[in-house]
């Protein structure tokens, strides 16, 4: 048996031998190539020369922000080389056109027609490398009319439907407290990406332009919701901690310290939740106000700790609502495959960062480091032909 790679970079995982040609940024693009980069795929990241970025920067400490590492890129951008290339110079754009000529694929997330306006869209590319799959990511996709807007996470949650159920009365809507729109877009280019190249399989040589919009990418997950509206004319209102199943015995409940939150959706559960709470009366109470009433009054008299614990026992699901420092401090945790050491050579750290959300063979012991501004640009200039590096 083949030992598991210590860190899958270009040359190791089942997209060993593919370059990616990104031109993303921010969040959900840079997201996207990097799950590619983590399977195995050599991805070229192109930068512009003043390095804009702000991703470079935000997060993390002001060292490594100053260094244009910061955390929110460290997240998602190990294992990728950096060239930076002006697009707007013919010099730039000639390199660049001869990059494709040895790519795969090619990632871009700029407004519909920036890229053509630069000389480097679907249609030039294709030109150079017949078969390439081209990827772009936008808002809202190519056409309609809100395709020319600008286009964030937050934009995004308002527009979508998914503030409009995120909160309660008192706060009114409210957004998602992470970039939720950003990664789900990243995680639909994701599979956009792998389902090409299945397809390229299918049909050699046959060329593809793939777009993905973040709002499709995000109204679609509320499939079930825009269906229930779609039959009987009733919108999800603001959800605070209701359960999806709508039922009285889930929800988030303060306890004596911290809140726990539980959700026991069918009949079985909820009995063995009554049971558990030595209160089975609870479930004659026809009225669902009177049920949440007495379980709000039933647990703020223990510890989120004990009520987890004694409700977990009695095979009620439920968990103590936790931080994202707690979590990831969690034994459940301590080996996850889904989080990694990065190496940040420049700075002397190594941090625990986010890797492959899932479990495989071949998937990443150790995380590559991620690249700063222009680092690979010498050599990787140097690889194209002589006249084109000029």
């Amino acid at each position: 048996m083949t030992p598991a790679p210590e860190s899958t970079a270009a040359g190791e995982g089942p997209l060993a031998g593919l370059r990616v040609l990104d031109l993303t940024h921010v969040l959900a693009g840079p997201y996207a190539t990097g799950q590619l980069a983590l399977m195995g795929a050599e991805v070229i990241r192109v930068e512009r020369p003043a390095g804009d970025d702000f991703v470079r920067g935000h997060g993390g400490t002001e060292e490594m922000r100053t260094a244009g590492l910061g955390a929110s890129f460290l997240s998602q951008n190990s294992g990728k080389r950096s060239i930076t290339l002006d697009l707007k110079e013919a010099g730039d754009r000639a390199r660049l056109l001869d990059l494709a000529r040895s790519a795969d694929i090619m990632v871009e997330n700029f407004r519909p027609g920036v890229v053509d306006r630069l000389g480097v869209g679907y249609d030039q590319i294709r030109a150079v490398k017949a078969d390439i799959l081209y990827a772009s990511l936008s808002g809202y996709g190519p056409d309609g009319p809100l395709a020319g807007r600008p286009a964030y996470d937050h934009i995004l949650q308002g527009i979508s439907g998914l503030m409009a159920m995120t909160g309660e009365a008192a706060s009114g809507p409210m957004r998602v407290g992470l970039p939720i729109v950003d990664y789900v877009a990243g995680q639909a280019l994701v599979a956009a990406l792998l389902a090409g190249l299945l397809q390229r399989a299918k049909a050699p040589g046959e060329p593809q332009h793939l777009q993905v919009s973040m709002l499709d990418a995000m109204t679609t997950l509320m499939g079930a919701y825009a269906l229930h509206h779609e039959t009987t004319g009733q919108l999800r209102g603001l959800e605070g901690n209701r359960a999806f199943a709508d039922t009285p015995y889930s929800g988030r409940f303060d306890c004596a310290e911290g809140a726990i939150v539980i959700t026991a959706n069918t009949p079985a559960q909820a009995s063995r939740l009554c049971a558990a709470l030595g209160r089975e009366d609870l479930l004659e109470q026809g009225a669902p106000g009177q049920v949440a009433a007495s379980l709000r009054e039933i647990f703020l008299a223990r510890d989120a700790d004990h009520w987890e614990a004694h409700l977990s026992e009695a095979n009620v699901p439920a968990a103590r609502v936790r931080s994202l420092a707690e979590a990831l401090d969690h034994p459940q945790m301590k080996h996850s495959p889904a989080w990694r050491d990065l190496p940040v050579p420049q700075l002397g750290l190594t941090l625990r960062a986010p890797a492959l959300p899932f479990a495989a063979p071949w998937g990443p012991k150790t995380l590559a480091p991620a690249p700063t501004l222009g680092q690979h640009t010498s050599e990787i200039l140097a690889d194209l032909p002589k006249e084109a590096a000029l």
